[in-house]
């Protein structure tokens, strides 16, 4: 299993996630929709009713991640390979939560690794985040890893207080082409 360390003086690892997390990772996305819910797709009725089966489904699927400081769980991050053989080399990250008492603690930089790892090993090498427009700090995390802007969704979601629009990020992976 992937297991890393970020560079902090706490014990932060990031894992990854099996269907054996699904009620863990349940609690930490809802979690991250009641604290900041704009930054996910789906609302806190939509979340809730997703049934766990479901969840366990995508968690054994790969491409899911859990950090832990220490024994306390504080985020989780996705990985969605387009399904399509055409554009399975393109990924979207999401989600992407880093608990408010655990940011700044090298987390989500440990999750972005996990991710770009996870990415090459199954031949990915476009990754393509997707935030809010108003996510000024996403959006700078983004870029602090050589993301670029590549696109705006206007009226992307229809969020709680009126139309949200999103801008979509890319980076580029090393590569070779086939022939």
């Amino acid at each position: 299993p992937i297991e890393k360390a970020a560079a902090s003086p706490r014990m932060i690892t990031v894992r990854a996630a099996t269907s054996d997390n699904a009620a863990l990772w349940r609690t930490l996305r809802r979690d991250g929709i009641e604290r900041y819910p704009s930054a996910f797709i789906v609302s806190l009725a939509e979340h809730d009713a997703i049934p766990e089966t479901t969840d366990a489904r995508r968690l054994a699927a790969s491409g899911r991640f859990l950090a832990f400081d220490g024994d306390t769980p504080i985020g989780l991050a996705g990985l969605n390979q387009n399904p399509i053989p055409r554009a399975a080399h393109r990924s979207e990250i999401g989600p992407f939560y880093v608990a408010p008492e655990a940011q700044g603690s090298g987390t989500a930089a440990a999750f972005m690794e996990a991710l770009t790892d996870h990415a090459k090993t199954i031949g990915v090498w476009q990754l393509e985040p997707v935030a809010n427009e108003d996510n000024s700090r996403a959006i700078a995390f983004h870029k602090g890893f050589g993301f670029h802007q590549a696109g705006r969704m206007p009226n992307a979601i229809l969020g709680a207080d009126g139309l949200e629009h999103d801008l979509t990020m890319i980076k580029e992976l090393p590569h070779t082409l086939g022939p």
